[in-house]
C-alpha cells in the first residue's frame, strides 16, 4: 500500500510518498512508451491479489477498498505495485459513500 508521509489538518493535506512510474492506468494507455511486458502485468496482478487478500482478511475487521481500479494502483521505480486510497471510504458513512461510488 502507499506510505502516508504526513498530513496537515489545517488545510485538509494527505502527503504520500512519490512513486515515479504514475498509475497502472497511466502505464497501460501511454502511445508514446513501450507498453508493460506481460511479466510485468503477471507481477502485478498477483501483488494486488496478495494485497487484498490481506485486506479482506484483516482482523478483527476486515477492510474493502470498494474503489479498486487501474488508477488507483501505483507502481514505484521497478514496478512494484502499490494500492491507493485504501480505507478513505470508511472515513464517510456508508449511506454517502455508496451515493458517490456510483457512477
Amino acid at each position: 500500500m502507499v506510505l502516508l508521509l504526513g498530513a496537515c489538518p489545517e488545510y485538509g493535506c494527505l502527503v504520500y510518498e512519490y512513486l515515479s512510474n504514475g498509475s497502472l492506468e497511466d502505464r497501460l494507455q501511454r502511445g508514446n512508451s513501450k507498453p508493460l511486458s506481460w511479466q510485468h502485468r503477471f507481477r502485478i496482478a498477483a501483488e494486488i491479489r496478495t494485497w487484498l487478500i490481506f485486506l479482506h482478511q484483516t482482523k478483527p475487521d476486515p477492510l474493502v477498498h470498494r474503489d479498486l481500479k487501474p488508477g488507483n494502483i501505483l507502481l514505484d521505480l521497478n514496478f512494484v505495485s502499490k494500492i491507493s486510497d485504501v480505507g478513505l471510504a470508511r472515513l464517510v458513512p456508508p449511506t454517502i459513500a455508496g451515493l458517490s461510488l456510483q457512477h
